[in-house]
């Protein structure tokens, strides 16, 4: 099978979600001239520069406090109530500043979501198109790790936007959202329906995949072999963080075929 699976299209709520900015924007213009449209552009710099200053707080990754300025910034230099700010062209000289760092924060891929990238490694081993999806967790077997070591990971994938991880006293449950905003900022609170993979305190790994995102998938693929494959996966995440180099876990992400091929 080749590495470039195909997949549908995926996120899709996130291009839904900008079209729901950018129509007040519009609305604004038409209805209300220059002032209605930077009024609306005002509020949607205040909702983008707190849901990033949100992210902020729960993953404690400095790197979304870029974002959050500049989104502030935009508001301060073009929100109407900001325009006679005596400090008005100091605010429009930072937030092209903050523009160009998140500029290179995005060419970088500092900030990324690796929903699709982690679909696409797990099936990258898998030979069999048969024995399509079925809702039971599936156990992928034994790991060398414990508890310190599964909380340490936990919290370096949420750091990087990864999985959100939900800490229980037997083990550490890592979901797989297509939406990590969902968790981020408190809409989802449970991981019943959720892709997931689960480090238990007794070593072992299990995956359960949803039927949502199996379906993500252009072809059938044969199920036990794609959850353990996704195990295999975070095995290997274990392993770099355990070995000191959990750096090439964002590497492999951000470059899944490259870093697949490395791994053989």
């Amino acid at each position: 099978m080749p590495n470039n699976i195909p997949m549908k299209p995926v996120q899709i709520g996130m291009t839904i979600f900008t079209i729901l900015l950018i129509g007040p924007m519009i609305f604004g213009r038409i209805f209300f001239g220059p002032a209605g449209f930077y009024w609306a552009f005002g509020f949607a710099q205040i909702i983008m520069a707190v849901i990033h200053f949100v992210v902020f707080l729960r993953t404690r990754f400095w790197i979304y406090l870029i974002p959050t300025g500049m989104y502030t910034l935009w508001c301060l230099t073009l929100f109407p109530p900001f325009a006679n700010h005596p400090w008005h062209h100091g605010f429009a000289v930072a937030s092209a500043v903050f523009l160009a760092a998140f500029i290179i924060v995005l060419i970088s891929k500092r900030i990324n979501w690796h929903y699709k990238e982690i679909l696409q490694l797990a099936a990258v081993s898998v030979t069999g198109t048969t024995d399509g999806f079925t809702s039971r967790p599936y156990p992928t077997g034994p790991a060398e790790f414990n508890r310190k070591d599964a909380l340490g990971l936990a919290r370096y994938l949420k750091k990087y936007v990864i999985t959100y991880p939900f800490i229980e006293p037997d083990r550490v449950v890592l979901v797989i959202p297509e939406y990590m905003w969902t968790y981020l900022l408190f809409f989802k609170r449970n991981y019943e329906k959720a892709t997931y993979v689960t480090l238990s305190n007794s070593g072992q790994v299990t995956v359960r995949i949803a039927e949502n995102d199996y379906r993500k998938y252009k072809e059938e693929l044969t199920f036990d072999q794609l959850c353990a494959s996704l195990g295999d996966l975070f095995k290997h995440f274990l392993l770099w963080y355990r070995l000191g180099t959990p750096e090439n876990i964002v590497s492999l992400l951000n470059s899944p075929e490259q870093g697949h091929n490395n791994e053989k």
